[in-house]
């Protein structure tokens, strides 16, 4: 007998995998795990609550920081071969839209992770599990205040052009610095790599000959705007970034960053796992799950490295 599915917008999704106890198959398609511990560790996370529930795991990459037509591609291709469900990070909010429409059509249930989709589309998946962006980005915006004394020029590198976890990072910066003496005198992207990282900071450097801190909207382009400071000769930098990794713990304790904006990407995982199996078999109704589930977040500095420690990915 088929276990039925029902989501808030009231569509009957079927499971063919319910059949005789045969094993769910969940993708999980995110932009990259190389060179980027966060990411890898949301798919480790998955992929062991996937198997340890006893079902399978397929893991799809798009093999590049900004490859989001490469992602709608797989995702289309997961639709055509009828997976059982899908675990999403999106690239772009916006672009993954028409796609998960096409996956509501096919009845695949969706489960979106760390990035969000654009605000209006919340009826076409299950739910959002992941940091409070904006908030982490305020956090760090307030942190900077209080380490420049309420004063000084501050500079932002951006995520990816499009990514909206990147975007509320830096809104919430904004808004933790507004009202202060601060000023952001560069912002450019840095597509969640350092190379480019590296590149675009040296660029506002050149402009700007007095720069008092930097925030980065990830750890995975910390090494890239430190060796373009270090090559511009600059000191005295105030730097905070946002993910929690053992990287940037290990750059806190040497005094290279001032901190990081903890996540906990293992907890996203499993909790998008454990409430996506509860719909799939029959345990919880799709508009019993919170539409918004927030995995947590917390600062780290040289006042908590232990702490850290545990945690960092």
């Amino acid at each position: 007998m088929k276990r039925l599915l029902t989501l808030a917008l009231g569509l009957t999704l079927c499971s063919a995998a319910a059949f005789a106890g045969s094993p769910y198959t969940i993708a999980f398609s995110l932009k990259t795990v190389t060179n980027d511990d966060f990411q890898k560790a949301i798919a480790t996370s998955i992929q062991q609550a996937v198997e340890k529930s006893g079902n399978k795991f397929l893991l799809v990459t798009a093999g590049d920081e900004t490859g989001v037509s490469i992602q709608v591609n797989q995702l289309e291709d997961l639709i055509a071969k009828k997976v059982d469900a899908i675990i999403l990070n999106p690239m772009d909010g916006k672009a993954v839209v028409p796609v998960l429409k096409k996956a509501q059509a096919a009845k695949i249930p969706v489960m979106i992770v760390d990035s969000s989709v654009e605000k209006g589309n919340e009826a076409l998946y299950l739910s959002y599990v992941g940091t409070d962006n904006f908030n982490a980005g305020k956090v760090a915006g307030q942190r900077m205040v209080k380490e420049l004394g309420g004063q000084g020029d501050v500079l932002i590198v951006r995520g990816a052009n499009g990514s909206s976890a990147g975007d509320q990072r830096v809104d919430g910066f904004k808004a933790g610095i507004a009202g202060s003496g601060l000023k952001v005198v560069g912002e450019q992207p840095g597509n969640w790599t350092n190379s480019v990282a590296m590149q675009v900071t040296e660029n506002m450097l050149q402009a700007n000959k007095k720069v008092d801190g930097l925030f980065s909207a990830s750890d995975v382009m910390l090494d890239g705007a430190l060796q373009a400071i270090d090559d511009a000769g600059r000191t005295g930098i105030k730097i905070l970034s946002v993910d929690g990794s053992k990287k940037a713990v290990d750059l806190v304790e040497q005094g290279a960053i001032v901190g990081t904006m903890a996540q906990f990407p293992s907890k996203m995982g499993t909790i998008a796992v454990d409430n996506l199996l509860a719909v799939l078999d029959g345990k919880k109704g799709a508009d019993s799950i919170p539409k918004v589930i927030d995995s947590g977040t917390m600062v780290y500095d040289k006042s908590n490295l232990a702490e850290a420690r545990k945690w960092a990915f």
